[in-house]
Parts: structure tokens; C-alpha cells; sequence
């Protein structure tokens, strides 16, 4: 992919990171230390990027598991610069019935100061079981406060201004009834997601695809992101084992391969299933990043355990712990106190983001 060099012009002193060599392994290396530090982004001007260190606390170091930071109820108030959020049309088919066609809709938000001519990360982000397109963002008349997280985030520097999707996996963007809370249909939105809204968003939003077919979403895959939360945590990790070519950067929130079932056999092994599919895509442990995360009051907590506990068995492909330290290539948080709700979406994002938008800058 072509990478382009940007000059950053510091407004403060710049600390860079040193960054540990890679390992697979699970060994200490001797540090018993309780918190870490992590690159995140931080400006005193809107639009201003500069890599600073950011205190991580680990809940549990010797498993490298992090403590999910509070949002400020600061973020849930409207920002000074705020994006704006615009339904977005497009033609798809049932790919997980009979194929008829149907027209749906999603909430597309766009950074304040968006400019076509400039291009941009983008992050695309499903629901949960009963949710809908503007659950994650709410509407254009009704925006929610993850709209103003982002704006937040953004706006003082720690996200860089990226597009955001919010799409359903329903059919005609109605809520269906399922007996396995959705586990089955999400098997087929993988080709809807990448047949349909991805070509449909970016040849009107100004992303890194240069041309609309697999060549140009391979060559961008370095800035696209992809998140769900709960059964869109579960199409999130299901993206990990097909979506390869589209997607570097990965946040399943309260959700796991073991709520995939559809006649999927090996969900009993989400370990095993994501590092044999990323294999068979071609890619790598340096392909990829992944930030999980859930709530110590989620009732999701158990499954997502289980699930971090499967890929750490599987350290060859996965490696946890902070951002860039001791080779690790994904992240478990959870936050104190955070349900399976609203707030623990936000919080998840609220941490997530920063870390997922700092290795892009870098890798740029």
C-alpha cells in the first residue's frame, strides 16, 4: 500500500515510546510493575497529532488484562466541534435466505470539518440482538451520546477524524425473530458488508480505497476498523475469520465466538477457529490488531473470558496485553461497574479507539 509521510509539527514535547521486540511467549520478562503506559493521540488544537504516553492500569497484570477507563460525563455533553450524522441508502440482497433484493438504510457520521478531498479512516459497527441502524449513533434528529464521544474524542486530539457506519444485519432494517438471537443470519452479513455497504459508503465518502473493488479495500484494509457490540461482537470476530482483506483493526464488545453457532463446529474453540482462518486468508500475527473488551456487570463477561482465555492458549497468533509491548497484537479490557448497555459500549470505544487510531498513525 501506498504509505504517505506526514510532517507533525509538535506544540509540545514529544516522548516516543520504547517499544519492546516481538515474542510470542506468555513469560513475565521480569516486570512486575501494576500499570503501563500507551501511545494515544493528544493535541491542544483541534486537528493536531501528536503521540504522547497515556498511563495504562492493568486489573490483572499477569494475565494483561487492562482496566477500561471511565468516560468523563464531560464526553456525554455535546463538543464544541461536532460531527454530523446522515442516512445512507443502499441495494443489497437476502444473502441468508432467498436472495431477493431489498433497499436498506444506515447512519453514516462525519468528523467536524469533514473534506472530500482529504481521505479518512473509517470504522463500521453493528448492533445487538433487537438493535437497528442508529443504535450505536442514534439519528440525524436524534443523535445519542456515543455521537458525542466521538466528537469528543476527536475533538481533543486522542481520535483521528475517522468516518463511522452503523449498520443492522436485519433484513429491510427490521428487527427479525430468531430462536438463537441471531446467531444464524449473522453467518451470511459478511457478504452483505462486503458486496454492498462497503463499495456503497466509500465511492461517496472519502476514504484510503482508491478504486472500489478487493484491490483497492486490500490496499486500505490498514485504515478501516471494524466493531460490534454483543451479536455485533460476534459478526465482529466472524469478520476476523473472513474479512481479512478489508479490515486491519478489530473491537468485538460483549460478544464471542461462542455465541456463533449456525452449524459452525468449531465455535467450541474460538482460539483455534480465528488463528486457522487467518492463516487460510493469508495474513499473520503482524496483520492484525484486536481491542475486546466487556464490563465486570456484564452478563457477557463469562463468554468473553472464555474466549480471551482460548486465544491466549493459542500464542503463536494472539498475544495480549499493551499496545506495542512485548509483541502484543491485542487487548483485553474490562470496565468496573460496566453492563451490557448503552455506557458500556461508550466505554469500551472510549478506550479502544485511541489505541486502535495511534497504530495507524504509525503505521502510516
Amino acid at each position: 500500500m501506498k504509505k504517505r509521510i506526514f510532517a507533525i509539527v509538535l506544540v509540545s514535547i514529544l516522548i516516543i515510546a520504547s517499544v519492546s521486540g516481538c515474542s510470542c511467549s506468555n513469560t513475565d520478562n521480569g516486570n512486575n510493575n501494576a500499570t503501563a503506559t500507551n501511545t494515544s493521540m493528544a493535541s491542544d488544537t483541534f486537528g493536531n497529532y501528536s503521540p504522547v504516553q497515556e498511563e495504562v492500569t492493568y486489573r490483572d497484570y499477569e494475565e494483561r488484562i487492562i482496566e477500561n477507563k471511565i468516560v468523563p460525563n464531560t464526553y456525554e455533553e455535546p463538543a464544541v466541534h461536532q460531527g454530523k450524522l446522515q442516512y445512507e441508502d443502499y441495494n443489497t440482497i437476502d444473502y441468508d435466505d432467498d436472495n431477493h433484493p431489498m433497499e436498506k438504510y444506515l447512519v453514516v457520521y462525519t468528523p467536524y470539518g469533514y473534506d472530500s478531498s482529504k481521505e479518512y479512516d473509517i470504522m463500521y459497527l453493528t448492533h445487538g440482538h433487537t438493535g437497528g441502524a442508529t443504535t450505536w449513533l442514534g439519528s440525524p434528529t436524534d443523535p445519542y451520546e456515543m455521537k458525542n464521544v466521538l466528537d469528543h474524542l476527536i475533538e481533543d486530539g486522542k481520535v483521528r477524524p475517522m468516518i463511522v457506519v452503523s449498520m443492522t444485519y436485519y433484513d429491510d432494517n427490521k428487527d427479525e425473530e430468531t430462536s438463537d438471537y441471531d446467531s444464524a443470519i449473522l453467518n451470511s452479513f459478511g457478504k452483505e458488508l462486503r458486496n454492498d455497504i462497503i463499495p456503497t459508503v466509500e465511492s461517496k465518502y472519502s476514504t484510503y480505497a482508491k478504486s472500489m473493488d478487493l484491490e483497492g479495500f486490500k490496499a486500505s484494509r490498514d485504515h478501516r476498523i471494524m466493531g460490534g457490540f454483543s451479536m455485533g461482537g460476534v459478526t465482529t470476530c466472524l469478520q476476523i475469520c473472513e474479512s481479512m482483506d478489508y479490515f486491519r483493526y478489530y473491537m468485538p464488545i460483549s460478544g464471542s465466538l461462542y455465541w456463533s453457532t449456525g452449524g459452525r463446529s468449531s465455535s467450541s474453540n474460538p482460539g483455534k477457529r480465528m488463528e486457522e482462518a487467518i492463516k487460510a486468508q493469508g495474513y499473520t500475527r503482524d496483520d492484525f490488531y484486536i481491542y475486546m473488551s466487556t464490563g465486570t456487570s456484564d452478563f457477557a463477561k463469562p463468554t468473553v473470558d472464555r474466549q480471551f482465555e482460548s486465544m491466549k492458549a493459542c500464542s503463536n497468533m494472539f498475544t495480549f496485553g499493551q499496545l506495542g509491548v512485548d509483541g502484543a497484537n491485542c487487548s483485553y479490557g474490562v470496565g468496573q461497574g460496566e453492563g451490557h448497555n448503552g455506557h458500556g459500549r461508550e466505554t469500551a470505544t472510549f478506550n479502544a479507539l485511541p489505541a486502535i487510531s495511534s497504530m495507524i498513525g504509525r503505521n502510516q
